[in-house]
């Protein structure tokens, strides 16, 4: 898939990739094509889709300030296929990284695709976030940051995440479009849940499109669309009642 490659070393708004990385980042969509086949992963399987909606995506996280910390300890929450996880631990092996997703299935798959890569330093979990994250998980407020992306609104993201975050840390929530709505649904809820809005970012790539000429609809679909890095700060520990079970937080989002 020589035009994964050719994106990924193109395209602005990620981190420079070495040979090495951008080689790992082929076999990674070889493997998610193969494995696909037999489990439900993605719906996303074409080079140029994967480049930029997986990889790409994926990889801006590392645009964040605070993930330029050496050494971070991270998790992802409701990793399903492996993202960002996967993209992130491959540009940043320095990362400690626990991937978490309550069907054992695709965490099976996440395992074996990092074993694969031969990737250390990559725990996976299969288990409900507000289980591991409750007031007698072993994984409440352990990490440095952690993120969440397509997986829910905010306003049930931040009582699912900031429970594993540590005071100091940080959760980042990768959002499309609608960031500001739910940034404002979602406000209340933060402060109840010990955190503090530190700051929105916008994040923009560029690629030149006359590189990708019969590829250019898609490719300038993807430049075109808006997207959002939401930067939580944890300031005070979550209080023992949170998070509740999934049902009561899809309920009655605080």
């Amino acid at each position: 898939m020589e035009k994964i490659k050719e994106i990924l070393s193109s395209l602005s708004g990620i981190p420079i990739l070495t040979e090495e990385q951008l080689s790992s980042f082929d076999k990674l969509a070889e493997i998610l094509v193969e494995e696909n086949k037999k489990v439900n992963v993605t719906s996303i399987t074409d080079p140029v889709g994967i480049a930029l909606k997986h990889f790409a995506d994926s990889l801006s996280i590392l645009e964040v300030s605070e993930m330029k910390k050496e050494g971070l300890k991270m998790a992802d929450i409701g990793c399903g296929g492996g993202f960002p996880g996967l993209p992130v631990k491959i540009a940043r092996p320095d990362i400690d990284i626990t991937m978490i997703d309550s069907t054992e299935k695709k965490i099976k798959y996440v395992r074996a695709t990092a074993d694969k890569l031969g990737l250390d330093k990559v725990t996976t979990v299969s288990a409900r976030a507000e289980d591991l994250a409750g007031a007698k998980g072993n994984l409440r407020e352990k990490f440095d940051l952690v993120t969440a992306r397509a997986m829910a609104r905010l306003n049930v993201l931040v009582e699912l995440c900031l429970p594993f975050v540590k005071v100091g840390g940080v959760f980042v929530s990768m959002k499309a479009a609608s960031a500001e709505e739910e940034l404002n649904e979602a406000k209340a809820g933060i402060i109840k849940l010990g955190g503090k809005v530190k700051r929105v970012e916008e994040v923009k790539f560029d690629l030149d499109l006359s590189l990708f000429e019969e590829d250019k609809d898609k490719v300038s679909d993807f430049l075109s669309a808006k997207r959002y890095m939401i930067v939580i700060e944890k300031v005070k520990p979550t209080l023992p009642q949170y998070p509740r079970p999934y049902a009561k937080i899809t309920k009655k989002p605080l």
